[in-house]
């Protein structure tokens, strides 16, 4: 076990709520918020355009027992169906943002619902026209003061690209609109991020690397991103683009987060091959005046890579395979962790000569996490592996991959593993396969500005509820909720700190 120096931020014993079961195939869409007293949570469940559920669950905070569920879908108007597209909660607030079609024309419209903590509508507001020639973008903010909606054409032979940018407030109104122009976006955009808080710019990430004839990425085989970040002053009224390029370099997959004083943090993945591989990262800090503040790249050692090799010490690899980037965590003091795993699917085809049938199986593989450590000033200072190894048959990954906490000093990372591996000591490449979740045990690590601090389990090997970590969320410093399962029935667990 990972046990060589104290992990600064202990963690309290975990609340474990009681079990509750949920009747029907519910597609559990997360946690939303919380209260003072509550938390809610939303499950979607679509039949028809005219048969939908929107079931909110409030659970009280200090045990985690389910005190309500409440069916928020209802059709809008009289001649539309509705699809709802986002639901925030915000200012003991629920908002509700759906998609409605006329049913005697095409006509698509965008609409906002208030509901009030007794589940009452107290507003509602038709905010835009929908037309299927556009992309549509609703972000809140960071510090919940309201949401941003972005819209642009999908496909454009503009000279100049537009988005179309609104601010809603928490009355649910439109604060204002602007058109955003930039001459510099001859190419189709899609918007990766939007991310502002209610006194910053908004700061919106886009790639320009998609075919305007298929709207997908235009080489599945190559890395081809052309990043922009389209900063804008809603004060000044001022917009400001910024290219993220790395010279002889491609950049593969980037993470941008408000850091102190409403600056930006970016980092992210590049390689020198062009495969779809990492060779090292890279970080960008621009502060609330729209000024570059620094600038920096590191290329990943032999020893750094060599961690990831799995006990093959032959294998030297210049590139890492099939990363993707998942968080980028900004610390109290403007350091960062930038976070990544390694993913990849494969698809076994058995032909039986007897019976004249092809077998197809699905494997999905949620492998090592990889955790890039920065100062304040975004120089690189460490890249370590953390080894975990998933693999599952046909089912998407449903219990796989990890989630993360950010308690303003440490980052605890938390997944589905095995018991034998937790009590691995640092360096030991030799991990088991946690193959179809088999004898799991929900595992944390801690890392720390030193490196990783500990791994070891959270919950008692016995426990039968498996953690969905894709679902799970962190709503306030210091504190995650876990959502986990078993059959058709659910648990949530609250993890937070002992200081």
């Amino acid at each position: 076990m990972f046990t060589a120096q104290l992990c600064y931020s202990q963690l309290a014993d975990p609340i474990i709520g009681k079990e509750y079961n949920t009747s029907k195939k519910e597609n559990f869409s997360g946690f939303i918020g919380e209260s003072t007293l509550a938390l809610f949570t939303a499950d979607y469940i679509y039949y028809n355009k005219r048969k939908q559920e929107l079931i909110i669950r409030q659970f009280h905070k200090n045990d985690l027992t389910l005190m309500e569920s409440k069916d928020l879908y209802h059709i809008i108007e009289d001649g539309y169906t509705n699809e709802p597209l986002e639901i925030f909660y915000q200012n003991d607030q629920f908002y509700l943002f759906s998609r409605m079609q006329s049913e005697r024309d095409k006509t698509e419209l965008l609409a906002l619902e208030v509901f009030d903590q007794g589940f009452e509508r107290i507003n509602y507001q038709i905010l835009d026209t929908v037309s299927n020639d556009y992309e549509q973008y609703i972000e809140e903010s960071e510090n919940h003061q309201g949401f941003v909606i972005a819209r642009h054409l999908k496909f454009t032979q503009l000279v100049e690209q537009e988005i179309l940018l609104s601010k809603i407030n928490l009355d649910g109104e439109k604060s204002w609109t602007k058109t955003l122009k930039s001459p510099m976006a001859l190419q189709n955009l899609r918007i990766e991020r939007i991310i502002f808080t209610h006194n910053s710019p908004i700061y919106i990430l886009c790639n320009y690397a998609f075919d305007i004839r298929t709207g997908e990425l235009s080489d599945d085989n190559e890395v081809n991103n052309k990043y922009a970040i389209w900063a804008f002053d809603e004060k000044k009224e001022f917009l400001k683009e910024f290219e993220l390029r790395l010279k002889g370099k491609w950049v593969n997959g980037i993470k941008l987060e408000i850091g102190p004083r409403n600056g930006l943090n970016i980092a992210g993945f590049f390689n020198e091959t062009k495969n779809r591989s990492i060779a090292g990262v890279f970080s960008l800090s621009i502060d609330a005046a729209l000024s570059v503040r620094n600038s920096n790249w590191h290329k990943f050692t032999s020893k750094e890579l060599n961690q990831f090799t799995k006990g093959d010490k032959t294998k030297k690899d210049k590139e890492l395979e099939d990363y993707r980037i998942k968080d980028l965590e900004i610390m109290d003091d403007g350091s960062f962790y930038l976070l990544g795993e390694q993913y990849y699917k494969y698809v076994e085809r058995v032909y039986d000569p007897n019976s004249n049938i092809t077998t197809t199986t699905d494997y999905f593989n949620y492998n090592s996490i990889i955790a890039s450590y920065f100062d304040n000033k975004g120089n690189h200072l460490w890249t370590k592996c953390i080894p975990k190894y998933q693999s599952t048959t046909n089912d998407f990954g449903y219990f796989s991959s990890f989630t993360s906490m950010n308690t303003g000093k440490n980052v605890y990372l938390f997944f589905n593993d095995s018991e034998k591996n937790n009590e691995r000591k640092e360096g030991d490449t030799n991990f088991n396969n946690l193959f179809n979740n088999r004898r799991f045990q929900i595992s944390y690590v801690c890392l720390s500005e030193e490196g990783i601090q500990k791994r070891a389990g959270l919950i008692d090997k016995t426990n039968s509820f498996m953690l969905r970590a894709k679902l799970s969320n962190q709503l306030e410093k210091g504190s995650i909720y876990l959502i986990t399962e078993t059959n058709r029935s659910s648990k949530i667990i609250k993890v937070k700190t002992a200081n």
